[in-house]
């Protein structure tokens, strides 16, 4: 055969390998049940309308008005897009306060939205950025029953299953009209009740 054939031949079968590949690799996703080559790895589950969760993680005060402690919660949220979901949030915390040792119990609810910064086809888990409005109160010794709190939060999620979520979540809650302090001699100024947490929660999605 001349070079000519031989070029000719090569050329040939280098135009066919491309589609023999894509043809054996959707062969190979029939009979393994794996996505195809030509189809997304991640799996878009449906974003829920409805979500209930609840979580466990730590909480701290800002300004060292008391130690590091467990911290839980519950949540309600609701789509109204595949962007913004309408939350409300229950956080409870229990911390040692710094300066008499006595246990400090924070209960806190707030309503807010946020915003997912990806989708679940965009990214293996769903970003997320959100503010609120709401309110927190501190029992036990030198408490304040009720400060104004703004959390703003970030964090991820993502579905597990059709109807199974987890995810993690930092908050920050500046309080207003907070007052800590003590009648104790000595005592310094007034402790600010401003908070963080750290949640991690597991729920359901519908």
């Amino acid at each position: 055969m001349k070079i000519r054939g031989l070029v000719a031949v090569a050329l040939a079968a280098a135009a066919m390998a491309p589609v023999a590949s894509a043809h054996a690799q959707q062969g190979t996703g029939r009979r393994t049940g794996l996505p195809n080559a030509d189809q997304p790895v991640i799996r878009s589950w449906p974003q829920p309308t409805l979500s209930v969760e609840g979580g466990a993680g730590i909480i701290g005060f800002v300004g060292g008005a008391a130690s590091l402690g467990p911290a839980w919660n519950v949540r309600v949220s609701g789509a109204i897009s595949d962007r913004f979901v309408l939350e409300g949030n229950y956080v409870g915390g229990l911390s040692e306060r710094a300066d008499t040792g006595d246990s400090l119990v924070m209960t806190a609810l707030d309503a807010g939205g946020r915003y997912n910064i990806l989708l679940p086809d965009q990214s293996p888990v769903v970003p997320f950025v959100g503010a609120g409005i709401g309110y927190a109160g501190f029992a036990g010794r030198y408490g304040d029953a009720a400060t104004l709190i703004v959390p703003v939060n970030g964090g991820v999620e993502r579905m597990l299953t059709q109807n199974i979520k987890v995810g993690a979540r930092f908050s920050f809650r500046p309080a207003f009209f907070d007052d800590l302090g003590t009648d104790l001699p000595g005592s310094r100024g007034e402790p600010g009740a401003d908070t963080w947490s750290l949640l991690a929660q597991v729920g359901g999605g519908f």
